[in-house]
């Protein structure tokens, strides 16, 4: 038996699709609950988590798991549950999923049966478009910095970044949540200015593509940043400070960074994300991981 039981497709071999549900897995792994997850699959073969997708199977798993919570991911899986309403014993949680997370053909579904399935959680590429977040893309730690074309300080950032002997890349702020990750295998690092975070979730959108933050910030406002954790803040580009938070940057080994953009992800799942997801369960994070926190 298992207090939750998840539900998505897997049949058409979405990589993205398939680490969002590693991901889900680890997560619902750090609560004290009991948890299966079941693909939709062309092959059925329940003993291997996976089963055709149709009512009889799902009313089996079902049956066979007496689960509190049934969770959806996708357009077959939430129209599965959806129909099966009148036959559940359980809290049933569906789930849109944005377009490169599911099939074409699924993402068409989604969009005519929205209205009656009445989805329960509804994520996307970008903090700002859904209620859940969860980035397209990952940061693979490099040293290149991130800044905006739009900043107040792009001259000066470009120009300290030469002095240092960085790679650096001024975008537009527009067009950040369409960070590729061609861009994200060679910048690591973003730089901005307090002025562009004060409005929209740039710093949970960095962070959840795995960046962390220098936010010149002349108040001394954090707007969300954890000192070490997801960024660093200074008062002013003249500071030390900022030049030394630079130099670490370009300097630090490739593990330490790695682990950086990894707890970048990491806060960002808690506030917005799978972490933030599963929590919503109402289950106790288990010991070990509240340990773990701690010492962290």
């Amino acid at each position: 038996m298992a207090d939750v039981l998840v539900l998505w497709d897997s049949r058409y071999h979405n990589q993205k699709l398939n680490q969002f549900i590693e991901e889900l897995r680890d997560e619902l792994d750090c609560f004290s609950l009991s948890f299966r997850i079941v693909a939709l699959s062309a092959n059925h073969s329940p003993k291997e988590n996976r089963i055709k997708p149709s009512m009889r199977g799902v009313l089996e798993l079902l049956h066979e798991e007496s689960p509190y919570h049934l969770i959806t991911f996708g357009a077959k899986a939430n129209a599965l549950g959806t129909l099966l309403i009148p036959a559940l014993k359980c809290e049933l949680h569906t789930n849109q999923l944005p377009v490169w997370l599911e099939d074409p053909k699924g993402a068409t579904t989604i969009g005519r049966l929205t209205h009656w399935l009445g989805l329960h959680g509804v994520w996307a590429g970008s903090p700002d478009q859904g209620k859940y977040f969860y980035a397209p893309s990952t940061s693979a730690g490099a040293n290149g910095v991130l800044h905006f074309e739009e900043d107040q300080f792009v001259s000066v950032i470009s120009s300290q970044l030469v002095a240092e002997n960085g790679r650096g890349l001024a975008i537009s702020v527009d067009k950040f949540s369409e960070l590729t990750q061609e861009q994200l295998n060679f910048y690591g690092l973003l730089v901005v200015s307090a002025e562009y975070v004060q409005e929209g979730r740039i710093i949970e959108l960095a962070n959840g593509f795995g960046l962390p933050v220098l936010l010149i910030s002349p108040d001394g406002h954090y707007f969300g940043i954890k000192e070490g954790l997801n960024g660093w803040v200074v008062k002013s580009m003249q500071q030390l400070q900022y030049l030394n938070c630079l130099r670490n940057w370009f300097s630090m080994s490739q593990d330490a960074r790695n682990m950086v953009s990894y707890y970048c992800r990491r806060h960002q799942s808690s506030l917005s994300g799978l972490r933030h997801y599963c929590k919503a369960l109402g289950y106790p994070e288990k010991l070990e991981q509240q340990d773990f926190q701690l010492r962290g």
